[in-house]
């Protein structure tokens, strides 16, 4: 018999407590799912909260369409030619990685495809409920790809500028107002209702991003996701991913970390190789184009590029076209293997 949703939680949120206090990206989501998943391999079942995912999935969608604002669209006038590069430069770090993936480690095609996609964490982890495919691996891959990127870009970044980098969180981002709080929920709404759509791919994220984004740029609100609510939907897909580790061996978790480490090895490589080669065609600082290309997070780049005094928006630009890139053509191509299989 499974343990009861609140002892789950009682588990869960110490983890993400405590991960969150290094300063790892996403910290609440892989310390929530790493405890969830200590008590799997241990055979404690836990209960999985699926019932609400519907909310935290309109939710994702919602938090990626608040982070686009006029001035990042704006700035695509300047930078297209960079974008354009950095697409072909991410689908062809794509197709090595899931080449290698394939090849050397064996995943399934759609798990190959979400783990390869630089795309966000827990926008990969909700498409790959869609495919049927082994949900965990694609979770292992993107945690550790946005653990090890944390840990090595700012050294190497570091290492290329000869600047001290200097790690950390961010500040909490204030609670809503009444009326933010008001088109926050008419965009989870629309999320929900969009469910009927099954023209759209990924409609549950898609449309409440589109929403938020449209009340963003046209002024009707300027809202951001609180820090505490944001941490609620970390935490609850953490609890959701963990629980499936149910079955999962440690060996088989040491082999998938593995692979894990090779796809973002890979990345890194891409991202500043790309850089050097992409400055001067673009006449463009390699500096900023390594943090604008690199498989981090927006947060996180946009927390380096601030300590070493480089173009914030431009980086922060780059890095949400890559998350709604991603999240735009990883259905495109989970649809195109499964024709396939």
């Amino acid at each position: 018999m499974n343990i009861t949703p609140v002892a789950t939680i009682v588990i869960a949120v110490p983890g993400g407590w405590l991960v969150s206090l290094t300063g790892i990206p996403l910290g609440w989501l892989i310390g929530s799912m790493l405890s969830v998943v200590a008590m799997t391999l241990l055979k404690i079942p836990v209960h999985q909260s699926r019932g609400i995912m519907s909310f935290v999935r309109a939710s994702v969608g919602t938090m990626l369409g608040a982070s686009v604002t006029l001035g990042v669209l704006q700035s695509l006038k300047v930078w297209w030619p960079s974008f354009v590069f950095m697409v072909a430069v991410m689908l062809l770090g794509g197709f090595v990685n899931y080449q290698l993936l394939r090849r050397a480690f064996s995943f399934g095609k759609s798990e190959s495809a979400l783990c390869s996609v630089p795309g966000g964490i827990a926008e990969m982890i909700l498409l790959s409920e869609t495919t049927g495919g082994e949900q965990w691996r694609v979770a292992i891959v993107h945690a550790v790809r946005i653990a090890l990127a944390i840990l090595l870009i700012p050294i190497l970044i570091d290492f290329a500028a000869e600047n001290e980098i200097v790690r950390g969180s961010g500040p909490a981002l204030p609670c809503m107002e009444w009326d933010d709080a008001f088109w926050f929920v008419v965009c989870i709404a629309a999320g929900l209702l969009s469910q009927k759509l099954k023209f759209i791919p990924a409609r549950i994220v898609l449309v409440p991003m589109l929403v938020c984004c449209v009340l963003h740029v046209t002024g009707v609100t300027d809202f951001v996701v609180p820090t505490q609510l944001s941490n609620v939907v970390q935490i609850l897909i953490g609890i959701n991913v963990g629980g499936r580790f149910s079955w999962v061996s440690t060996k088989l978790l040491m082999q998938v970390m593995l692979a894990a480490a090779c796809v973002v090895m890979v990345q890194i490589c891409f991202a500043f190789g790309s850089a050097i080669l992409g400055a001067g065609f673009l006449n463009a600082d390699p500096i900023t184009l390594a943090l604008a290309y690199s498989p981090g997070g927006l947060a996180e780049m946009s927390l380096i590029a601030i300590a070493i005094g480089q173009e914030v928006a431009i980086i922060g630009f780059h890095h949400i076209a890559r998350v709604l890139g991603s999240l735009c053509i990883a259905p495109l191509i989970l649809k195109s293997l499964t024709r396939r299989l």
